[in-house]
């Protein structure tokens, strides 16, 4: 088993987690000694956002008592806890008996840079559980996140208003392999790959633009 260590939690049963810059002294906080971290894959990361789950009893004695907290400066012992992680992001998550999730943090922007570096050399668990109840509601992208989609959004309809060809022709080359040739066949393409649920392309693609506008910026 792969742990992190000395962490803060800010555990929360919100269906909209807090980003770190949004924590007080008045929230859930816990100091986290020592936990369990597993790489999952992208739709299980999703569902534990955007819908209650329930995970299967056969995976609860991987993780039971494998977490461990500061509590006046004694030892505390979490039942069933642990981090999931994937390229992109990680969550910790606190189970009852039974495991149902009833708790669930984000963490610290520098603590979760370190558990997506372990997460490099971790294998996949596939780990079964069943969908309680959807909530096509629940807004599962963070803030940042969101903002990336719609800055891209915004960079793809002002390429196309212009008729930026060199600057398309220049995104395309980046990302694609696809013999396509048109100024409108490479926007279509650019277009159904930002309407996808977020993933790694959006945040480099973001990056990619920025990196030009700076540059551009300087000439």
């Amino acid at each position: 088993m792969t742990y992190t260590y000395d962490i803060l939690l800010n555990w929360t049963k919100d269906e909209r987690l807090k980003e770190f810059y949004e924590w007080n002294l008045e929230d859930d906080l816990e100091h986290i000694k020592k936990i369990p971290i597993i790489r999952v894959n992208e739709s299980f990361l999703k569902d534990l956002l955007t819908a209650k789950i329930k995970i299967d009893s056969n995976f609860l004695s991987k993780i039971k008592y494998k977490t461990e907290s500061y509590f006046h400066n004694e030892i505390d012992v979490i039942d069933y806890a642990f981090i999931v992680t994937t390229l992109r992001k990680a969550l910790a998550l606190e189970l009852d008996s039974e495991g149902n999730v009833v708790y669930k943090s984000n963490l610290l922007i520098d603590e979760e840079e370190e558990v997506l570096e372990i997460c490099d050399d971790l294998v996949v668990m596939d780990i079964s559980y069943k969908v309680i109840k959807k909530n096509n509601k629940v807004i599962y992208l963070t803030r940042k996140e969101e903002e990336e989609k719609k800055f891209l959004i915004k960079e793809i309809n002002k390429i196309k208003k212009n008729k930026e060809e060199s600057k398309l022709n220049y995104l395309f080359k980046e990302f694609f392999m696809d013999d396509v040739d048109t100024f409108n066949e490479k926007i279509n393409v650019l277009e159904k790959e930002i309407s996808k649920d977020y993933n790694v392309f959006h945040h480099k693609l973001y990056n990619l633009l920025k990196l030009s506008m700076i540059k551009n910026k300087l000439l």
